[in-house]
C-alpha cells in the first residue's frame, strides 16, 4: 500500500481509554523498541469509527499498516532526518498551529455573531493559489505543500504576477482559465481560515500562508464591495469540443432559440446540459453567493432581474451557459440574522478556535508568586543602572522562578512603555510561554497529536529518496516497471459517434435517413430545422460504451446508423457510428499517471521488505490475540 494511504489510517488525532492493566503492554517491537497497545489502540479505534464500513479493517490487518510506519519512522531517526533545517523549521509553525485554539477563550460568541453579519454585509474580491491536501493529510503531505506555497508567494512578492504564478503552482483546475481569481464572496462562503485571511488582508496586498481543510493558501484581495446576497438559479452548459471550436456555441445557440419558442427550460438542461451534477435536476444549481461559482457566470446570474427571466448564452472557462433566475435573497437586517448566525457559529470551527486569550484562566489555575519588593525597586530606578546579571527572581510560576535580568532585558526593548506596562505584557507573556512549554504534559491529546505530527513529518525526506523522486525520474525503471505489467494498462472499448437529439419521432426518421444518405451535419440540421425553430441537435465525439449521452438501450456492435432510440420526454436519437475502436493496450504516455502511482506503491512494498531485514520485527501473540477477541465486534 502506498505511504499515503497508509498514513490515513494511522496518523489520526484522539485518544482510546484503557485499563491500567493493558495500557503498558508491549504489542511488538522494532529492533528491540517497543511499540505498546494505547498506542495502537488509539489509532485503530479512530480509524474504525471515521471508516465507512465497507473499508473496515481488522486488527491484525491495521497491525500490519502500523509496523510498516513503525518500520519506516525507525529508519527516518537513525537517518537523523529530525535534525534537518526545514523539518525544524515546519515542527515550530504545527506546534504553534496546533497549540492556537489552546490560547483562546470560547466565550466570544456575541463578537462573532456581529463580526459574521458585518462579513455578510460587505463581500471580499480576492485570488487565491491553493497547492491541495487531502482530508486528514499526513504530515508528510503537509511539509511539501507548504514549501511549494512559499515559494509561489516569493516569487510574486519578487515581481511575478499573481495569474502566472496561479498557473503554475495552484492546484484548483480552474486557476488555468482563471489566473486563481474566486469573483466576490462573504461569511460563511469559505471556511473560516481563508475567510480571516481575506478579510484580513489588504488590498492589493498577498497574505502569509495559512493552511485550511483544502490545503495551503495564500490569498490577494483585489477589491471589496457591499454584498449582493445569495441567489437560485438553474443552467444549462454545453462543454466546448476539442476538435470542433464551434461546438459549443453552436449548439448553445440551438437550446437559446429553443427557450425562445417558450419550450420548457428544465427539460432542455435535463437533455442537452453537459453538468452531470445539476442536470437531473433540471440545472438547478444550490444556492450560493460569489464564492461558489467564477466572476463571470455569477455576474451573469446577478444581472437577471426577474424571476424566470434568463440570459443570453455567455462564455465561461467551463463552457457555454445559459442562467434562469428562481429566487434572489438580499441580506437581511442584524436582528433577523442573528438567530441564524448565532447557530451558524455554535456549530462552526469559529466558536472554538477564536476568543479571548486564557491568561486568566491560567492566573488562577496556576500558583503564582510575586516579588513585589523588587518589582517596585525597578519602578522606582533606571533600568539601566539595574545590574543584568541580578539573580533575583521577579515571579514564580509553580515554583518555575523567573529571573530579574530577563525582565530587565525585555523592558530595555519596549518603547513608548512604562514599566509598569512593561511589567503586564512580560508577566502574561511568561504565563503563556509556561503553558506552552508545558501542554504536552498537562494534555495528553495535544502530546499524542504533536508527537504524530513530529514522526510523519520525519517520512518526508526518507520519502522523496526512496519513492516519490525515483518513480517520477528514474525513467528507465518506470519503463521497465510498465513492460512488465502491460496488461494493467489498456482502453476499453470506444466508439467515434454522432449522436442526434430530435424533438418528434418523423424528425428522427428524416434525420436518420439523411444521415444514411451521407449528408454533412451543418446541412442536415438546415433540412431539417425550420427557421429559428430547433428539431435536431448533434452531439459527437468519442465515447465508451456506456457513455449517459447514448441511448440505454444501444450497444457498439456494428459501424454505421443505428435504429431510432425513444428515450421519454419528446427525445429521440439517432446514433451514427463511424469507427468502433477495439479494447487494445495503452502506452507509456497513455498510461503515465497511473503508472507512476503503482509504480510508487511498488517501490515502497520492496522498500518495507528492506526494512523488515534491517529492523526485526517481533509481535507479541499472546497480547496480539487478546486485542482481536477484545475487538470482534
Amino acid at each position: 500500500m502506498h505511504f499515503k494511504n497508509i498514513i490515513i489510517y494511522i496518523l489520526l488525532i484522539g485518544y482510546c481509554t484503557l485499563s491500567a492493566q493493558n495500557r503498558k503492554d508491549i504489542l511488538f517491537t522494532v529492533k528491540d523498541q517497543p511499540v505498546f497497545v494505547n498506542e495502537f489502540m488509539r489509532v485503530f479505534n479512530k480509524n474504525r469509527d471515521i471508516v465507512v464500513e465497507e473499508n473496515k479493517k481488522s486488527i491484525d490487518e491495521y497491525l500490519e499498516l502500523y509496523i510498516n510506519y513503525k518500520l519506516k519512522l525507525k529508519q527516518a531517526y537513525d537517518l537523523k532526518y529530525d535534525t534537518i533545517g526545514v523539518y525544524q523549521k515546519e515542527l515550530a509553525q504545527y506546534k504553534a498551529q496546533l497549540i492556537a485554539p489552546y490560547l483562546k477563550d470560547s466565550e466570544i460568541t456575541n463578537v462573532l455573531v456581529q463580526e459574521a453579519y458585518d462579513r455578510t454585509k460587505r463581500e471580499v474580491n480576492a485570488s487565491h493559489i491553493l497547492v491541495r491536501l487531502k482530508p486528514k493529510a499526513t504530515p508528510v503531505d503537509t511539509l511539501l505543500a507548504y514549501n511549494k506555497i512559499l515559494e509561489a508567494r516569493e516569487k510574486i512578492i519578487n515581481g511575478t504576477s499573481f495569474d502566472v504564478v496561479a498557473k503554475q503552482y495552484s492546484e484548483d483546475p480552474s486557476a488555468q482559465q482563471n489566473g486563481g481569481g474566486l469573483g466576490y464572496f462573504s461569511a460563511f462562503s469559505m471556511v473560516y481560515p481563508f475567510e480571516n485571511a481575506a478579510y484580513n488582508t489588504k488590498v492589493n496586498e498577498v497574505s502569509m500562508p495559512f493552511k485550511t481543510q483544502f490545503g495551503y493558501h495564500i490569498v490577494k484581495v483585489n477589491d471589496f464591495r457591499d454584498s449582493q446576497g445569495e441567489i437560485e438559479v438553474a443552467h444549462i452548459m454545453i462543454k466546448e469540443h476539442p476538435e470542433d471550436s464551434l461546438y459549443a456555441q453552436t449548439k448553445i445557440k440551438e437550446v437559446y432559440a429553443k427557450l425562445l419558442q417558450n419550450e420548457n427550460f428544465e427539460l432542455l438542461a435535463k437533455l442537452h446540459s453537459d453538468d452531470k451534477n445539476s442536470s437531473p435536476a433540471g440545472g438547478k444549481l444550490a444556492k450560493f453567493n460569489a464564492t461558489k461559482m467564477i466572476k463571470s457566470f455569477a455576474d451573469v446570474a446577478f444581472s437577471l432581474k426577474d424571476i424566470n427571466d434568463f440570459s443570453k448564452p455567455f462564455k465561461t472557462p467551463y463552457g457555454w451557459h445559459i442562467v434562469k433566475l428562481i429566487q434572489k435573497y438580499p441580506v437581511k437586517d442584524f436582528n433577523s440574522m442573528k438567530e441564524e448566525l448565532t447557530q451558524k457559529i455554535e456549530k462552526s470551527k469559529r466558536y472554538k478556535i477564536v476568543g479571548t486569550s486564557v491568561v486568566k484562566r491560567l492566573i488562577n489555575d496556576y500558583k503564582i508568586v510575586k516579588n513585589d519588593a523588587i518589582l517596585q525597586y525597578v519602578i522606582e530606578n533606571d533600568t539601566s543602572s539595574i545590574s543584568k546579571n541580578l539573580k533575583s527572581t521577579i515571579f514564580s510560576i509553580n515554583e518555575n522562578e523567573i529571573p530579574l535580568n530577563q525582565f530587565i532585558s525585555y523592558n530595555s526593548k519596549q518603547i513608548n512603555k512604562t514599566v509598569n506596562e512593561a511589567y503586564t505584557e512580560f508577566f502574561e507573556t511568561k504565563i503563556l510561554d509556561y503553558y506552552k512549554d508545558n501542554l504536552e504534559k498537562t494534555d495528553s491529546e495535544f502530546a499524542f497529536t504533536f508527537q504524530e505530527y513530529k514522526d510523519g513529518l520525519l517520512l518526508f525526506d526518507l520519502l522523496q529518496n526512496k519513492v516519490w523522486k525515483r518513480a517520477e525520474q528514474d525513467t528507465i525503471a518506470l519503463e521497465k516497471y510498465f513492460e512488465n505489467n502491460r496488461e494493467n494498462y489498456y482502453w476499453k472499448k470506444r466508439g467515434d459517434v454522432i449522436i442526434a437529439s430530435c424533438t418528434h419521432k418523423v424528425k428522427a426518421e428524416l434525420v436518420k435517413k439523411l444521415l444514411e444518405e451521407g449528408k454533412e451535419l451543418d446541412e442536415i440540421k438546415e433540412i431539417v430545422n425550420e427557421g429559428a425553430t430547433i428539431h435536431v441537435m448533434f452531439s459527437k465525439g468519442i465515447v465508451e460504451a456506456n457513455n449517459n449521452k447514448l441511448p440505454k438501450k444501444f450497444t457498439f456492435n456494428t459501424e454505421g446508423i443505428s435504429e431510432i432510440f425513444n428515450e421519454g420526454n419528446a427525445n429521440f436519437l439517432v446514433v451514427k457510428v463511424n469507427k468502433i475502436i477495439p479494447p487494445k493496450p495503452m502506452e507509456l504516455w497513455e498510461a503515465k499517471g497511473k503508472v507512476i502511482n503503482n509504480f510508487q506503491d511498488y517501490l515502497d512494498q520492496e522498500w518495507i521488505k528492506e526494512l523488515k531485514n534491517i529492523y526485526p520485527v517481533k509481535v507479541n501473540k499472546r497480547v496480539l490475540k487478546r486485542l482481536i477477541k477484545q475487538n470482534k465486534n
